[in-house]
């Protein structure tokens, strides 16, 4: 069954598999640790703003890493949001959280404020309008504070077998498709959502259009590689995480 972005994550059984996802993966601490680094010539990680927060995985994990002074923690389903203040008060935080309903193309404001602003969970999949994106990187960039970083995680377009020559065959098409290339279905237990899948030299470009620099990408593939742990592309999803930090 094809369904839109918003009623997919408003689905209770839906709802109940992000309930069951760890605290944070390793790469993740990787991303949180590098954004530390960054910024702690200038300042402590004080303020922080998730955007798809879901039910409220990272802010825990966030809130542990970093223990910042607040957290902004945003998600497009109201029901997502309602289960997220329910594990805020099981987890203590919140004092320290503040939880909105909202689209994130249209959370531009405050200006210069954040320490820290993530887009995890691969959220910009279900994000399938590139001006969209863009418009969420450059919200990102405008709240964050000079010498601030954004990190995140999106789908890939190289991984399993079937995926990755999917967007082969798509990729000779691109004069035609442009941008719509990464285009895909995407969703789980039986609904189907329009998605987005980024190239490496793709989320890259998109960064740098939105004004960040000193940006990393890697595919999951090379991230265990480089810390010498198995990991078999062909199976796994092979997500593409990023740091990018505002100047």
């Amino acid at each position: 069954m094809k369904i839109n972005n918003k009623d997919f994550w408003e689905k209770e059984h839906i709802i109940q598999t992000q309930e069951v996802l760890k605290n944070a993966s390793d790469f993740e601490l990787f991303m949180f640790e590098n954004a530390k680094k960054r910024y702690q010539e200038y300042s402590d990680i004080e303020t922080v703003k998730i955007f798809g927060c879901g039910t409220g995985r990272e802010i825990e994990a966030i809130a542990q890493f970093f223990h910042p002074n607040k957290i902004v923690a945003s998600d497009i389903s109201e029901k997502m949001i309602a289960r997220c203040q329910i594990n805020l008060q099981q987890w203590n935080l919140t004092a320290t959280t503040q939880t909105l309903v909202t689209d994130a193309t249209k959370y531009h404001e405050p200006k210069h404020y954040f320490d820290l602003v993530t887009i995890l969970n691969s959220m910009l999949t279900y994000v399938p309008n590139r001006q969209d994106r863009i418009t969420i990187f450059k919200n990102s960039y405008q709240i964050l504070k000079p010498k601030a970083t954004l990190i995140g995680t999106v789908h890939n377009q190289v991984g399993t077998p079937a995926k990755t020559l999917y967007f082969k065959l798509r990729s000779l098409f691109s004069f035609i498709l442009k941008d719509k290339v990464g285009n895909r279905n995407t969703g789980f237990n039986g609904f189907k959502v329009p998605g987005y899948y980024y190239t490496k030299n793709g989320l890259i470009k998109d960064l740098s259009h939105s004004g960040f620099k000193n940006i990393e990408v890697y595919s999951l593939d090379e991230f265990y590689k480089a810390r010498n742990i198995s990991y078999n592309r062909k199976k796994g999803y092979n997500n593409l995480i990023f740091i990018a930090t505002k100047p």
